[in-house]
């Protein structure tokens, strides 16, 4: 008989709704997301497609930037190249082997001690423009090169004269329109500072011909400075020439609207500045091609007398030979 003593303690009833949220709790012990390996690659694939989309839509809204080339420093953008300062105690003496060498004296600290000299190479061999007469290259040379412009680079290819993988250019490309015109280049359209991104060989640039038609000559080369200092920038480790813009006949002259030769020969001394500031190489074939009368002889001119035939490119290209600096880093 139970009793004060041995009396069970009665149990405790527990509510229903502290069971269930007891079972709740050990549901949730586990981990809070669980990933399967097809998820993963769900939001990569996703996350692809997000990014491949962003880039389609950069492209056609900025076309003009082009991913694979390098952008251009503040010194280069500004127009112009950098120019180092040099303080009155430094002079400049010249270089056996053609460039500069910056010489730095100290004064003597004590009556009997020897000056201190200190030596450095400049950073930027100083080029001579325009470039002068040298030793003709071999034929060659020509193959080593890229050759970079508008229509009268472009016919170099079409009359044989330029291997195809030398030329960049289309009859359409000009300096308004070089970052979105494709050229065709080993069988691929391609934009030409992309096709010379990292290049490292000799760059002759020819633009102006075509664009002095609806340029005034300030204007084609504020295009121009753009393009030389992008170039710059994709391919460093290359050395650049400019060409000046050939003669046109007199024919041409008279025409209506025509290009007149003392136009041509004000944008050829801008480039000619250019050069010289930018530290590049400035070839003077405008005057070689001239005739007596100051004019693109007939016989080296195609019919319209604005762009030059398979005779004149070739003279072009011989002038070229025979103006490759001896220092030049790729001469051979």
């Amino acid at each position: 008989m139970p009793n004060e003593f041995n009396r069970r303690p009665a149990q405790r009833v527990v509510p229903h709704s502290q069971n269930v949220r007891r079972r709740r709790k050990k549901r949730r012990r586990g981990p809070l997301m669980k990933f399967r390996i097809s998820g993963v690659i769900l939001i990569w694939v996703f996350s692809l497609i997000g990014c491949f989309g962003y880039y389609m839509m950069k492209r056609n809204l900025h076309p003009e930037e082009d991913i694979w080339v390098k952008k251009a420093g503040a010194a280069e953008d500004s127009g112009t190249a950098a120019v180092t300062t040099v303080s009155p105690a430094q002079t400049t003496a010249a270089n056996p082997a053609g460039g500069s060498t910056t010489v730095t004296t100290a004064a003597a600290v004590s009556g009997q001690q020897a000056a201190e000299t200190t030596v450095t190479t400049a950073a930027a061999i100083s080029k001579v423009n325009p470039v002068p007469e040298c030793p003709a290259q071999p034929q060659k040379y020509l193959v080593w090169s890229a050759f970079v412009g508008e229509k009268g680079i472009f016919d170099m290819g079409q009359q044989g004269l330029l291997q195809e993988y030398n030329v960049y250019a289309s009859e359409a490309l000009s300096l308004e329109n070089y970052q979105t015109e494709y050229v065709m280049l080993n069988g691929t359209t391609i934009r030409i500072l992309s096709a010379l991104n990292s290049a490292k060989c000799p760059i002759y640039l020819m633009f102006g011909t075509d664009d002095l038609l609806k340029l005034k000559p300030q204007k084609a080369l504020d295009y121009f400075g753009t393009l030389l200092n992008q170039l710059k920038a994709a391919a460093p480790d290359s050395e650049i020439y400019i060409l000046s813009v050939p003669p046109v006949t007199a024919k041409q002259e008279k025409r209506k609207d025509s290009l007149k030769n003392a136009t041509i020969d004000e944008y050829n001394s801008l480039l000619l500045a250019t050069a010289i500031k930018a530290n590049v190489y400035f070839v003077d074939i405008n005057t070689a091609l001239k005739n007596n009368d100051g004019k693109l002889d007939d016989a080296y001119a195609q019919e319209d007398g604005l762009h030059l035939n398979a005779e004149g490119n070739q003279a072009l290209l011989n002038y070229v030979l025979t103006h490759v600096p001896e220092n030049a880093k790729y001469r051979k």
